[in-house]
């Protein structure tokens, strides 16, 4: 795991929410555990890629390290500040140094307001500039996302999806942070669109610096734009690495079957009945032991007692793994290559 020039860091972390389910005779009170024990160095200038299955906790992951949640355990740093604990006040300046793109732009633009409130806004709080100041860099960081200055007066409704989704790239670099974090960007995009906001994601990290947690459940995307992966289940990192040692040689069978699913452009007889089967057990009442244990064609006694914790799988400790038997699971990918966009 990278040491130098960290970021972004967190050891231990948690997220749980109160919740109650019916259970016959009315509501019992229940704990969702969304994140559990999360331990992440994030290295300044690099795409860290976060991946799993919808509900395994990377939305909650990143909004905590956004700084909209905070933690029910463990430790968070920021450009080496701990923010865990923190109250809403003591936090308030660090938020111009993280910001977040969300998912669907429709939703995260107030409807009401233009282009030039939504973008000047943040600036308001976090700046002194006057009116005309504000309204100069709303048009710079419009001119990097690739729209015209006539924007400004305009609608978010007045506007495609993509050209909507530049608008939210914008906002959250108006205060120039040095970590983004973008919650699956380009999944509410048409696929002609995407690889335009993933190419202009991949500039503006060059142009301004930044550092990005990418969460995705599209490994062809992922593939395009990440650095490194870590690879979520349940809550929990099953394994972290760099892109392509973990493209090409997964060592968690979680990992393998998360590959294993991506459809290639030659149908391919071979992977039929090697794809992971069943659902993921419920965050509320986690499995003992490893939580993929229930799913796991190498499961064993093991597994099914102890949780496993990330170790080095090669000599640099670059690519970790959680896992009691990755020895066994170590093997090429299932699939060769990942299309590309």
């Amino acid at each position: 795991m990278p040491t130098d020039n960290v970021l972004v860091s967190t050891r231990g972390l948690c997220k749980r929410f109160k919740t109650r389910v019916a259970n016959g005779k009315g509501w019992q009170k229940k704990t969702v555990n969304a994140v559990a024990d999360v331990s992440l160095d994030i290295v300044a200038g690099e795409t860290l890629a976060l991946v799993g299955e919808s509900g395994c906790g990377k939305t909650t992951l990143g909004r905590m390290l956004s700084l909209f949640y905070q933690p029910s355990e463990g430790d968070l740093a920021i450009k080496g500040e701990d923010v865990a604990g923190l109250k809403p006040k003591q936090v308030k300046p660090l938020r111009r140094h993280v910001q977040m793109i969300f998912q669907d732009p429709v939703s995260s633009l107030n409807p009401r307001h233009t282009v030039e409130a939504i973008l000047t806004e943040p600036l308001k709080f976090f700046s002194s500039d006057n009116a005309q100041q504000r309204r100069e860099k709303a048009v710079e960081l419009l001119e990097a996302v690739g729209l015209p200055e006539r924007s400004l007066r305009k609608y978010p409704h007045e506007f495609s999806g993509g050209q909507r989704q530049r608008i939210v790239i914008a906002r959250a670099l108006i205060l120039h942070p040095a970590f983004v974090v973008a919650d699956e960007p380009v999944s509410a995009l048409d696929v002609s669109v995407q690889s335009q906001i993933l190419n202009l994601l991949k500039d503006l990290r060059e142009q301004f610096n930044l550092t990005y947690l990418f969460i995705s459940h599209d490994l062809a995307v992922v593939h395009h734009l990440a650095d490194r992966v870590a690879v979520m289940y349940l809550g929990r990192i099953v394994e972290v690495g760099e892109r392509d040692s973990l493209f090409q040689n997964p060592r968690h069978p979680y990992t393998q079957a998360l590959l294993s699913s991506v459809p290639g452009v030659v149908p391919n007889k071979g992977k039929i009945g090697k794809i992971l089967h069943g659902d993921p057990p419920s965050p509320i009442s986690p499995p003992h032991g490893c939580p993929f244990h229930p799913r796991c064609p190498l499961a064993q006694d093991r597994c099914r007692q102890s949780m496993p914790v990330l170790e080095a799988a090669d000599s640099n400790g670059a690519h970790q793994v959680a896992c009691h038997f990755q020895e066994q699971a170590a093997g090429p990918a299932v699939i060769k290559e990942v299309v590309q966009l």
